[in-house]
């Protein structure tokens, strides 16, 4: 059983399907320099996030927000991309 729960990553990596998700549902619904523009605005946050995470709150609190952050950042990326060539891919 503790093969299915990655020992720790699980909630990272839901977080990251989430943001994925989140961006994809976006894609549909904006154009592609509104998308950009918010891909652009989180991937900024979740920098802020990171450099916060290590410089001010260091310890194992920070390690697992910067870990957080990373997986939103890598997340909204991941579907911001497939949103966009979904909807390239039905405009053809």
């Amino acid at each position: 059983m503790d093969v299915l729960m990655l020992d720790g990553w699980t909630p990272i990596i839901i977080l990251g399907i989430i943001f994925a998700i989140i961006m994809f549902i976006i894609s549909f619904k904006v154009s592609k320099s509104i998308l950009f523009l918010i891909t652009i605005i989180i991937s900024l946050f979740c920098i802020a996030i990171f450099i916060y995470s290590f410089g001010q709150v260091g310890g194992w609190g920070g390690l697992i927000l910067g870990f957080y952050s990373i997986g939103a950042f890598f997340g909204t990326w991941i579907g911001g991309i497939i949103g966009l060539i979904k909807k390239l891919i039905n405009k053809e």
